[in-house]
């Protein structure tokens, strides 16, 4: 089957023509030509006030940008002490490196409710009397607090402001909202559509944007331990690991799949875009260590964006961030997917897998699976049944981006082989129930179509 052509429908032909017609820096404006420019932003139930019009647009997701440097007066939801509880706070440039944040005082229960940083949170007071100055080259994070403490998540939803010194181009990428390079890299013309596969949908595939919807808002994922799922908005992103790899891999097989390209337009842009955020976040220092459930679905965005961005930078993640062995003294694990999947070794005459899990000669080679193998593979366990996490919470939510990443030819990129090994291990294997197979049933339908292909 021929390839598809990186421009084919109506949004790339208007891009194109932005592209070849446009400066290289582009302003959105009036029929008169007059750039746009506005008092307040709002953007998914947050707004920010301006003490005066500033020139403002939108990226190629619909997030908000402004020239600055702009004087922030009021930001809406207003950041206030409830009860002794801070709620609705902003951040700039959220430092992924770090456990601390300034969005909710009770962000994280009693397990991570320590880590507010009342500094970080510079929303609070903000009135036109204290205004909030917004710099070029800076992100602003806000959120809305869910109304009770002890709600996981604790958010509610988030939405990102960026400041620019100048306009960007009409089709740019968001630059990450993290601490690090707001350059504007990435436009939506450059997507290449013609490095996705055809292949025909099934009966029970949803519709392309029910599913867009799920990423059209910002997913708010910048703190590198466990910690992250309470700071998931509840309207913006799922909160637990399973869940957001099952929806990673809804959006990378429907893009994949032989339906229109002006269909998977949202899709594509706001996947990518995922991506580039998520590129930010681990270049910035996070990680999403595999822990149970948690940590799963934050390596295909990268490499998904990589793609259709031909960027060598977000293509390199698998060579440049491995998980470590850690019966070898090199442990450690930024994607959960990497972190708990393993090949079973000798690692003495007659020891296999450090003495861990009861694994014997017969395991030898196997691809496996542990509850956190690179940072505690004392918690490895050989019998199939013997960590419910193994078939509730883990594999079952990886199947999707699995198959996507092995349509796509990812595997070398992705470079870590235990995984796709022990998901072929893992949808080879009779499963109770059918949500133990694949959470998401249709996933498990074109793996059973398509998986022998690729």
């Amino acid at each position: 089957m021929p390839p598809v052509p990186s421009v084919r429908s109506l949004p790339f032909l208007l891009l194109a023509v932005f592209a070849a017609e446009a400066p290289a820096v582009a302003q959105r404006g009036d029929a008169a030509g007059e750039p746009n420019r506005a008092e307040s932003l709002t953007r998914h139930g947050i707004t920010w006030r301006f003490e005066g019009p500033y020139v403002t647009g939108t990226f190629a997701n619909g997030d908000p940008w402004v020239v600055g440097p702009v004087r922030i007066v009021g930001i809406e939801p207003r950041s206030v002490e409830v009860g002794g509880r801070v709620v609705n706070g902003s951040m700039i440039d959220p430092d992924p490196r770090s456990v601390r944040q300034g969005y909710d005082s009770a962000l994280g229960g009693a397990e991570f409710g320590d880590r507010y940083d009342a500094a970080a949170n510079v929303a609070l007071g903000v009135s036109r009397q204290r205004p909030l100055v917004l710099l070029p080259d800076r992100s602003l994070v806000s959120v809305q607090s869910r109304p009770e403490a002890k709600e996981t998540p604790t958010l509610q939803s988030a939405a990102v402001l960026t400041c620019l010194a100048v306009p960007p181009p009409p089709d740019a990428f968001r630059p990450p909202y993290v601490r690090g390079d707001k350059t504007v890299v990435h436009r939506a013309v450059e997507l290449d559509f013609s490095v996705l596969r055809r292949l025909p949908p099934l009966p029970s595939v949803p519709p392309m944007d029910s599913v867009a919807r799920g990423f059209e808002r910002v997913w708010l994922d910048h703190l590198p331990d466990a910690s992250a799922r309470y700071l998931h908005p509840l309207e913006n992103m799922p909160d637990y690991g399973r869940e957001i790899a099952a929806r990673v891999g809804s959006a990378g097989l429907l893009l994949n799949l032989d339906l229109p390209d002006e269909q998977k337009f949202d899709l594509a842009v706001r996947l990518v875009q995922l991506g580039i955020d998520l590129h930010g976040c681990l270049r910035g220092g996070c990680r999403w260590p595999g822990a149970g459930g948690n940590g799963s679905g934050r390596k295909f965005p990268i490499l998904f964006a990589g793609t259709l961005l031909g960027d060598a930078r977000m293509l390199a993640i698998g060579r440049e961030f491995a998980a470590g062995e850690p019966l070898v003294g090199r442990g450690g694990q930024y994607f959960a997917e990497d972190g708990q999947t393993f090949f079973v070794r000798e690692t003495a005459p007659g020891v296999w897998n450090g003495g861990h899990g009861g694994y014997r000669r017969e395991h030898d080679g196997l691809p496996e699976w542990g509850f956190a193998h690179a940072d505690r593979p004392e918690l490895d366990r050989a019998a199939w049944n013997a960590d419910p996490m193994r078939l509730c919470c883990t594999a079952n939510g990886w199947v999707g981006q699995a198959l996507a990443a092995r349509i796509m030819g990812l595997q070398a990129a992705w470079n870590h082989p235990a995984f796709f090994d022990y998901m072929d291990r893992y949808l080879q294997t009779a499963h109770g129930d059918a949500w133990q197979r694949a959470w998401v049933g249709w996933h498990a339908e074109l793996w059973d179509a398509y998986r022998s292909n690729y």
